[in-house]
């Protein structure tokens, strides 16, 4: 099977090296993110990641701040099991499906466009899960959230 062929611009491509690093992570014996949908992503992607020079101790890194940023999400959702996530700038992160929020939970993953279709053909779409393909710096896409419920915002990198 051929993977998915990219249609990225240079500076938005640097979203490869945090999906990479946590795949390459997740693929230790001791990993902490065990992050399968990011390496079952990588291994999708028709890219020669070797380009990146992203190796284990950057994944490493890269995971300890994710499974930090994971950690504070699930203990605000603990509290707020109908809250509302925000995840902006979401480039290629699994958090959504790492965490695996209450049903009663909307989450909201915004980037540039051309991320979230990338998105769609990469991981699969649950209920409550929204993508929203903006810059997160155009204010028109706020009108998609509602304002009613406590919310967290995540902006990882």
């Amino acid at each position: 099977m051929a993977g998915e062929k990219m249609q990225l611009t240079k500076e938005k491509e640097t979203l490869l090296i945090t999906v990479y690093g946590k795949a390459l992570e997740s693929r230790l014996p001791n990993s902490l993110l065990k992050d399968r949908f990011a390496d079952e992503a990588v291994r999708r992607i028709d890219y020669d990641f070797s380009r990146l020079k992203v190796d284990n101790n950057l994944g490493v890194g890269l995971a300890i701040r994710a499974k930090t940023l994971d950690d504070w999400v699930s203990a605000f959702l603990a509290n707020n099991p109908n809250a509302i996530v925000l995840h902006l700038g979401c480039g290629l992160d699994t958090r959504i499906f790492r965490i695996d929020p209450p049903a009663g939970v909307d989450w909201f993953d915004v980037d540039y466009a051309e991320v979230i279709e990338l998105r769609r053909k990469l991981y699969p779409m649950r209920e409550h899960y929204h993508l929203i393909g903006s810059s997160v710096t155009e204010p028109g896409w706020l009108d998609e959230v509602p304002g009613d419920r406590p919310a967290m915002v995540v902006a990882e990198a």
